[in-house]
């Protein structure tokens, strides 16, 4: 990223942040549930649905109006941010508009270089401290996470022997109008652990790496059944490991605009269009999408919503042949109170590749994540992925760029709350990736424990 850039992620951030402490500190009451929606009046849209996609401009159809949530390192969630909405606190306390977590770990990694041979095991301990604020009035929902922590591999690694977690969010919606409604979200992270949740990252450790994706929304009900949503979204990958960088870093910005039809207060028919530009370091695989897109949004009960597009994309890239193929990506969001919250996220289509030798790879990718509190003081999670790449060759390149390729990742972690301050946790992480190509395919376990105190 240019100086500029950040310069500018930096000001709309500040701006953010700016008009909702200002909100605050006018405000009556603190709403502190996050279990909060923000659905638009005039559209009768939901926005409790999550994103599970960052491919540039996969989510112009979510409003989404609390912040990627921070999660803490060394457990089944220490890749890439995910976008929940708050960090578990210890059983299902009462929360309150600020919560501070601090989370001491140890564990077990068999394979932490993520490769095929000479796996390299180690034993580890993490540590991790987050920051939760949540604030919502019938005009304005603002929410910010920002986490810091560490995983320290006692075993020396050939790669690397720590874990780098620090992470930044934040995110406000505010209805200036019946009418009118302004929003947006900044997410700033610099990891070393590889995620499947999201598009476009690499797969194994390769280093540390800085991600960001910003968002920002314009939505407007021109009359009680029709409404538009304007949107932009900047994403960027910057990893350390300049071998790394030159296939792997970029930036992308997505244009988009939504043409939203309210056939019955829970259902909207959706037309959109989108419009991506992606650039590299290395700028051969520069390119332009464009998508075309129709859809639906709806609403089952005040705890259950759904969002599907489907359509297709068109690419071209500056020095290869261009690529379209279909595009479909779906969210499913179940929450029931305190207790239940259930996610599903599903998408099709092209994704950025994750080495030198590929043009693009198709990929579905799917995955569900559950939370669910058995009693008041034991609290269970699951994160399942499963995504299936079919990686396609430059056409002026090598023919060993085709190739296919299976991820399956889950993890696991039960929590127990001595009392509202204290818990403790276990966890269990397992990766399998088995692909065409040698060298690429491995397999992974974590086994974590811990205490967790919530301030």
């Amino acid at each position: 990223m240019t100086r500029s850039t950040v310069r500018i992620i930096f000001i709309a951030v500040a701006v953010l942040l700016g008009a909702g402490l200002q909100r605050v500190a006018t405000a009556q009451e603190a709403v502190s549930t996050t279990e909060s929606s923000t659905s638009s009046e005039s559209t009768g849209t939901s926005s409790t649905s999550i994103s599970g996609s960052t491919e540039p401009g996969s989510d112009l159809s979510t409003t989404t109006t609390s912040a990627p949530a921070v999660t803490t390192s060394g457990t089944a969630t220490a890749a890439a941010p995910t976008l929940e909405r708050n960090p578990s606190g210890a059983g299902v306390y009462a929360p309150t508009p600020v919560k501070i977590y601090f989370t001491v770990s140890g564990g077990y990694d068999d394979n932490v270089a993520t490769t095929s041979l000479n796996k390299q095991s180690s034993a580890f301990t993490s540590g991790d401290v987050i920051l939760d604020y949540t604030f919502g009035d019938p005009r304005l929902q603002l929410t910010i996470n920002a986490g810091g922590g560490g995983t320290y591999y006692f075993s020396h690694i050939s790669t690397q022997d720590y874990d780098i977690d620090l992470k930044g969010a934040l995110a406000a919606t505010y209805k200036v109008s019946p009418r009118l409604t302004l929003g947006g979200s900044v997410l700033v992270a610099y990891l070393t652990e590889p995620s499947f949740q999201y598009t476009g990252g690499i797969n194994s450790r390769n280093g540390n790496y800085l991600y960001t994706t910003d968002r920002a929304f314009v939505e407007y009900a021109w009359s009680r059944r029709f409404s538009t949503r304007t949107a932009y979204t900047f994403e960027a990958y910057n990893y350390d490991n300049d071998a790394v960088g030159q296939f792997s870093n970029r930036v992308s910005n997505v244009f988009g605009n939504e043409f939203r039809l309210q056939m019955v207060p829970t259902t909207n028919l959706v037309a959109e269009y989108r419009f991506g530009i992606i650039s590299y370091q290395d700028s051969f695989l520069d390119s332009q999408t464009h998508y075309a897109l129709a859809g639906i949004d709806h609403i089952f009960n005040p705890r259950l919503t759904a969002t599907f597009r489907g359509g297709a994309q068109f690419r071209s890239y500056n020095n290869d042949a261009d690529r379209t193929g279909p595009y479909f990506e779906g969210n499913v969001t179940y929450a029931l109170g305190h207790r239940t919250a259930v996610t599903w996220i599903t998408r099709y289509g092209l994704e950025e590749p994750d080495n030198p030798i590929s043009q693009s790879r198709t990929t579905f990718r799917t995955g569900l994540q559950t939370k669910f509190d058995v009693t008041s003081r034991v609290e269970t999670a699951l994160d399942l992925f499963y995504v299936h790449d079919d990686y396609h060759a430059l056409t002026n390149g090598p023919a060993i760029g085709a190739f296919s390729e299976d991820t399956f990742d889950i993890g696991v972690t039960g929590k127990y709350a001595i009392n509202s301050m204290f818990a403790v946790q276990l966890g269990y992480h397992f990766t399998d990736v088995s692909s065409d190509t040698n060298g690429r395919d491995y397999s992974r376990n974590r086994v974590s424990g811990g205490v967790n105190v919530t301030f």
